[in-house]
């Protein structure tokens, strides 16, 4: 399943993120903290104000430095890094508790003297440690978050890039293919220009959908109308040994499918079908939608299945197919070959349409 970006996109800018938290965590902080001494000891406000902005700036300037150093030896083991962390919360958190009094009193005319101010720095100690924890545990969840985020959308994209140059390659095998098979039909009419003609043009046309194809979806009419010129073109070198029909209504024509749908099929029917039927070869295209909203084609033509490895059947083509759609459907179309007397069917079984089905076109 290929990870969505819109969850993502909320901390794509770990920066901003940063800030957004630190000023909104530190903020709420110095309200609560004021509030609690305000009535009881006010003399000490200018001192919580000072406590709080020495805490910002520790960690956002130092901790979140050390932090860094700390991920980069990511080949450390979970253990001691672990450990490295309740050292660097203690640390920092008796450095925020002594290290704020110390340079207040350093910088400032008022000093904290007396019992109750002292009492009210040591006993917040462990508080501020506390503090330092949950940032450190926040820092450190979000940044796995977002590189774990990062790394599942890099393996998506090389799995998409990894799908379309596979498919590049698939749908190269195809065209080389069929053009092989138009040319052959070409000399074998040398004789007669009117039917070269005839053919030529077919073919033309034929090349013309097939270089505007990409890997992405097109409607299911344009390749059926792009194939009857084919079938022309075999049927004036069959003449009467070739019967043919194809059958799908509007609906069907307009849905969305893969290029180099029917195409291969058409071409195993004819190649093998001209070899072991008895004259006339009888090929039919069937297309209906189905009431889920997916898709069933079925191609079948008089003759005997001729299994790979036999004669010249390499099964290439059909192969090509079933893993072409594999890719683009993820395992949910099927490609079946049903045989009986005298008849090859080939069934293929498209699933509903999902936006996710196909890659784009790039």
């Amino acid at each position: 399943m290929i990870f969505s970006t819109s969850r993502f996109s909320l901390f794509s800018n770990k920066n901003r993120l940063f800030w957004l938290l630190q000023c909104t965590g530190w903020g709420l902080m110095l309200v609560v903290a004021l509030d609690n001494v305000r009535s009881k000891n006010p003399e000490l406000l200018p001192f919580i104000a000072y406590r709080n902005l020495f805490g910002f700036v520790l960690s956002a300037f130092v901790l979140r430095q050390t932090l860094r150093w700390v991920r980069r030896r990511s080949q450390s083991r979970l253990l001691p890094r672990t450990a490295l962390l309740v050292g660097l919360v203690l640390l920092f958190g008796l450095t925020d508790a002594y290290g704020s009094l110390w340079t207040f009193e350093l910088i400032s005319p008022l000093q904290i003297k007396d019992e109750a101010g002292r009492l009210y720095v040591d006993s917040t100690t462990s508080l501020r440690c506390g503090i330092y924890a949950f940032w450190v545990s926040i820092y450190v969840g979000i940044n796995h978050f977002i590189e774990t985020a990062r790394e599942r959308l890099r393996l998506s994209q090389l799995e998409i890039e990894s799908r379309e140059s596979e498919l590049r390659l698939l749908r190269a095998q195809v065209n080389p293919h069929f053009l092989f098979n138009a040319l052959n039909a070409i000399v074998a009419e040398a004789g007669d220009p009117q039917r070269v003609t005839t053919i030529t043009h077919a073919l033309a046309v034929y090349l013309r959908f097939s270089l505007k194809q990409t890997n992405g979806l097109h409607p299911l009419g344009h390749e059926l109308d792009a194939l009857e010129n084919y079938l022309r073109v075999e049927k004036i070198r069959f003449e009467e040994r070739l019967e043919y029909t194809l059958v799908a209504d509007a609906e069907t024509r307009r849905r969305m499918v893969p290029g180099a749908l029917v195409q291969p099929l058409l071409e195993n029917a004819i190649k093998y079908g001209q070899h072991t039927s008895e004259p006339p070869l009888r090929l039919s295209i069937r297309a209906h939608s189905r009431p889920d909203g997916g898709l069933s084609l079925v191609v079948d033509n008089s003759g005997l299945w001729v299994e790979p490895g036999h004669s010249d059947s390499t099964g290439l083509g059909l192969a090509n197919l079933r893993r072409r759609l594999e890719l683009l459907h993820d395992g949910r179309a099927t490609l079946e070959i049903e045989t009986e007397v005298g008849r090859v069917r080939i069934c293929v079984e498209l699933p509903p349409p999902v936006a996710s089905a196909c890659p784009e076109p790039k």
